[in-house]
């Protein structure tokens, strides 16, 4: 009986395995259409027209790969990154940089960079505070105070 349990569940945890690696293809497709490189999208935030937004995952990392199949594509669809530049790193590609901006904090993360009053203000999301959820991550990145309209250039304030 304890060894027909341990096959149904490790068979339960293959299957949950191979159907996030089914769908993360879809998922990459959205991501790269919609994601900027992190020094494409720090550029264009430095430039000062929105702030920066920076997902930060891992392939080895299980709740990063269900988030990039399950909530990334809702959250693009939904448009919910057009006030920002976004984008995304993988931290096995950029270990330095990716240490630099999640510090002791785990994967997947969230990271807002917003100019206030001349200084950069930083916020996180992490996998463990609402990350892996859609209204989790559209209230983080309603958050964001201010920032300069990109289509005309001009200072607008903006509370959402």
């Amino acid at each position: 009986m304890k060894t027909l349990l341990a096959i149904g569940m490790a068979l339960a945890m293959m299957t949950t395995v191979a159907q996030a690696q089914q769908t993360q293809p879809a998922a990459e497709k959205s991501s790269s259409k919609e994601a900027m490189t992190y020094s494409k999208a720090y550029k264009k935030a430095q430039a000062g027209d929105k702030p920066l937004l920076v997902l930060v995952t891992a392939e080895w990392c299980p709740p990063c790969r269900q988030m990039k199949a399950n909530t990334l594509p809702t959250l693009f669809q939904r448009d919910t990154f057009h006030n920002f530049h976004f984008a995304m790193m993988d931290y096995d590609k950029e270990s330095k940089l990716a240490d630099k901006l999640i510090g002791d904090r785990g994967l997947p993360q969230l990271i807002m960079f917003e100019k206030s009053n001349g200084k950069w203000l930083r916020r996180y999301l992490t996998g463990n505070k609402g990350l892996h959820s859609i209204a989790g991550v559209e209230s983080f990145v309603a958050q964001a105070g201010t920032y300069r309209l990109a289509s005309n250039g001009e200072e607008a304030t903006k509370k959402k």
